[in-house]
């Protein structure tokens, strides 16, 4: 490497080049680009929604996938390249929380010297390394919205120090903390299931209120869900059952997910099962009300996959319903959600033209889709019973 690409202090862009320069050295091939945007990204302390917003070559890719998926393994890679040039000891990681470092140290290992000028910067994030309850030691920064900030972490006090998503509230006012307050009540409502997230601690710390829970390896179900590229029936069938064991045993318990969506649907690396995250927007139905399973609470699910009267603020048990089956309906025809025409009197969608599919699943799918939600299955539950029979 030549002198140009060692100066004693580095933009993001400079750190970038001198890091994939190296990979191209041990490795006989470069960081591809979307690997590059993710060390520039992580070193302008960009979290991976800005990294997506940012950079034309992630805007194709979910948060998730980046995240989950090429991050994890870019960070795996340079942690092997870091142990065997002897930058970094055997024990040690290269990962968000300690790029800058590493690459400053690939600095001084090139120029075998060291200079006081190539501290690195300090972080953008605070919370960056930091260690929650003496346990959680903050990693990444995974999303920022408009109410919470998730955050990976490693927690420390267990053996292989297993990953946790960690999400910090961004204010104490009434309605965030209320947020709050019914997530944590939700998932401690919920329990222990094989295919949800486990709430793992609830707690406040230096002002802020704190959610710990499982990280799930694997990948996003966006990432399967090709345009283009239609799903078999029995494809489907399979993957539909996945999903609605699991809303079936939430509606249960009387919760509306109100988020169900490819990016929240992931295949989990080690058994290839699908697990539903994100129950930020879960919604508690009161049963004293009239018609079972009405709310008067807006947000939740992408607006491609939400219902009508979601739309409006009243999400009911067949709302999540509805956004499985424009799932299914978007694995068979291989179109998004906005693709699909609607017919204009009825307000149903109009997609089997577009599909191989036998006329008892169609039928099946466009009860789990209808514009009016009286005519759907009332539940997942109801929606797992019929698709049993059908396949």
């Amino acid at each position: 490497m030549n002198a140009e690409s060692t100066t004693n202090m580095m933009n993001a862009e400079a750190a970038t080049n001198l890091l994939n320069n190296f990979v191209l050295e041990q490795k006989g091939q470069p960081l591809d680009r979307l690997q590059q945007a993710i060390v520039q990204g992580v070193l302008e302390g960009m979290t991976y929604q800005e990294i997506k917003d940012n950079y034309p070559i992630a805007r194709h890719f979910s948060i998730g996938f980046l995240a989950r998926c090429k991050a994890y393994d870019l960070w795996k890679l340079l942690t092997e390249i870091f142990q065997d040039a002897g930058i970094i000891s055997p024990d040690e990681k290269v990962r968000n929380k300690n790029l800058w470092e590493s690459i400053m140290r690939l600095k001084q290992h090139i120029e075998k010297s060291e200079s006081a000028d190539d501290r690195p910067p300090v972080p953008l994030d605070s919370m960056l390394d930091r260690k929650l309850r003496m346990r959680y030691r903050v990693t990444e920064h995974l999303v920022s919205t408009e109410f919470s900030d998730t955050y990976l972490a490693e927690d420390e006090d267990v053996p292989d120090r297993p990953l946790c998503a960690v999400k910090r509230l961004k204010s104490q006012a009434d309605e965030t903390t209320k947020l709050f307050e019914r997530e944590a009540r939700v998932l401690c409502k919920l329990g222990k299931h094989d295919r949800i997230p486990e709430l793992l601690a609830r707690f406040q710390e230096d002002g802020y209120f704190y959610l710990i829970m499982q990280f799930i390896e694997g990948q996003p179900l966006s990432q399967e869900l090709k345009e283009g590229q239609p799903w078999e029936e029995h494809e489907v069938c399979a993957l539909l059952q996945e999903i609605l064991e699991i809303l079936a045993f939430v509606h249960q318990h009387d919760v509306i997910h109100r988020d169900v969506h490819p990016d929240n649907l992931i295949r989990r690396a080690n058994d290839s099962k699908i697990v539903l995250i994100d129950f930020g927007t879960v919604k508690e139905i009161n049963l004293s009300q009239n018609s079972r399973g009405q709310t008067q609470s807006r947000g939740g699910t992408h607006r491609e996959y939400m219902p009508p009267e979601q739309a409006i603020g009243s999400p009911k048990l067949c709302s999540d319903v509805y956004a499985v089956g424009l799932l299914g309906i978007q694995a068979l025809t291989g179109l998004s959600p906005k693709e699909l025409k609607v017919n204009q009197e009825t307000g149903d969608l109009m997609w089997r033209e577009k599909a191989r599919v036998s006329s008892k699943f169609a039928c099946f799918l466009d009860n789990m889709v209808r514009y009016h939600f009286p005519q759907r299955y009332p539940s997942a539950i109801e929606a797992l019973q019929a698709l049993k029979n059908l396949c």
